[in-house]
């Protein structure tokens, strides 16, 4: 179902416009709060024009848009400051390379930077507060469902607890001429008149139908696609995809055709290009940052048991391409290799005693930033896991799968709420790949800017890292 809000709203649309003559104006203000006078000069002015040109490139880039439907104000509002972390550095950049920072005053940037993000998140707590309000003189569309059982009366909850109230749904009527009253308790069914009278009824008050039926009742769907095929009516069709675990799904065509996209990874096109430089530039960084840690780590490997420095173990990467993960050697040689689906446990005497350190503070995942610099992994993503462990959950766990759906990563959704380390249960792996799905279906360069900075503040080590 098509849900009424932002996403399709004259606003949406508009949305990069506006935002950009927004951050102009705040630019502006800005200014004149530094130097008290509007009369802008040239060199400023022409920052402030390669400022609103970037933010029309980089906004919808960066997911800026993306969450404008019925989500928390704070999700919708927050999305916009990635954008404008990267529009600065791309700013500070170009003052950089062309030696010109110095002409510029810092105070006006900061003043700037201040004012375009109070500016931008007024304007989405307005628009999001005037999306709730009925338009002037116009009165909610009137619905009839057509179905019955469960997915008709959520059908209707979720229409009724909208927070835009553009739909009213007035009656459910099932193909056999049943009625449930809306008033109270959705299952209590009421005899009513002919599906085919009520529709042609002009006096009906009803301005849409929706045909609300779930799959056991998939045979029935032709006779009543039939009889509202006399109808004039606007008619509309909610599949009941609540047999599937979906992943970001979303109507696309292909070949001329319109179909349901029920599992599209959010990482194509652009938010890959910038996920998978922005992940180039922290592995770099990192790697650079730490690497007399990273000497000494092999030192002590090389010291405390024969073997090599670096583990390599086959895992599933993106869309369950086999990649070879790094890691620092935490476990004896002879011990390491003779069964990958096992995973370390409490004082499990395969582990060396560096190696129980480094699993511990989870220092043995360093080497990984070289497989962010390969391409085969994120900075934040699903943890991979070795092939048998795949093997062993793919078929006992709803989705499991779908976890592949991005690059795996470094750190994740899961791990920072504490789902890392052994997973002896059902339970405990299900939860994780919960955690997991949700990070795909909400992913956003925000949200991985979070779970970066909570990794950093809370570290990677866990109860359960052993």
């Amino acid at each position: 179902m098509s849900h009424p809000g932002f996403k399709n709203s004259p606003i949406m649309s508009l949305a990069p416009l506006f935002d950009g003559l927004l951050i102009a104006a705040a630019g502006w203000l800005a200014y004149f709060i530094r130097w008290d006078r509007w009369n802008m000069s040239l060199e400023y002015l022409s920052v402030l024009l390669l400022g609103t040109v970037l933010v029309f490139v980089v906004f919808p880039a960066t997911g800026a848009y993306k969450h404008w439907r019925d989500d928390s104000y704070w999700r919708n509002t927050g999305t916009v400051l990635p954008g404008l972390l990267i529009v600065a550095a791309f700013l500070m950049l170009a003052g950089t390379l062309t030696k010109t920072t110095a002409e510029f005053s810092r105070l006006w940037m900061a003043y700037w930077f201040a004012y375009a993000l109070a500016a931008v998140f007024l304007c989405r707590w307005l628009a999001k507060l005037l999306a709730k309000l009925p338009v002037l003189g116009q009165s909610p569309t009137r619905v009839l469902i057509i179905g019955e059982g469960e997915f008709a009366r959520a059908v209707a909850q979720k229409v009724q607890q909208a927070e835009d109230r553009k739909w009213q749904v007035i009656d459910i009527l099932s193909p056999f001429g049943v009625r449930a009253q809306l008033a109270g308790d959705l299952s209590e069914a009421r005899p009513g008149t002919d599906m085919e009278t009520l529709i042609s009824d002009p006096d009906s008050g009803i301005d849409e139908i929706w045909i609300a039926m779930d799959s056991s009742a998939i045979n029935q769907q032709e006779a009543v696609i039939r009889v509202l095929q006399t109808s004039c009516l606007t008619v509309r069709y909610v599949p009941d995809l609540s047999m599937l675990t979906l992943l970001n799904h979303m109507p696309s065509e292909a070949a001329g055709m319109t179909v349901i996209d029920l599992n599209t990874s959010p990482l194509t096109g652009h938010n890959a290009l910038i996920k998978a430089g922005l992940d180039k530039l922290i592995a770099l960084f990192a790697l650079s940052l730490l690497a007399p840690v990273l000497l000494i780590i092999a030192f002590l490997i090389r010291q405390g048991s024969p073997g090599p420095i670096f583990f390599r173990q086959k895992r599933h990467g993106w869309d369950g391409q086999v990649i070879q993960i790094l890691k620092f050697r935490t476990m004896y040689q002879a011990t390491e290799q003779t069964d990958d689906s096992r995973q370390a446990q409490h004082h499990d005497p395969r582990v060396t005693t560096i190696g129980r350190f480094l699993r511990r503070t989870s220092l043995d995942e360093l080497p990984q930033f070289i497989n962010v610099l390969r391409g085969e992994m994120s900075v934040v993503g699903p943890r991979p896991h070795p092939l048998a462990l795949n093997h062993s959950f793919a078929n006992r766990i709803d989705a499991y799968m779908q976890r592949h759906r991005v690059k795996p990563g470094i750190t994740g959704w899961a791990q920072i709420h504490g789902l890392r380390g052994e997973t002896e249960t059902l339970e405990k792996m299900q939860r994780r790949i919960e955690y997991d799905l949700y990070y795909i279906e909400h992913w956003s360069l925000w949200l991985d800017i979070k779970i970066i900075l909570r990794t950093l503040v809370s570290g990677w080590g866990g109860s359960n890292a052993y």
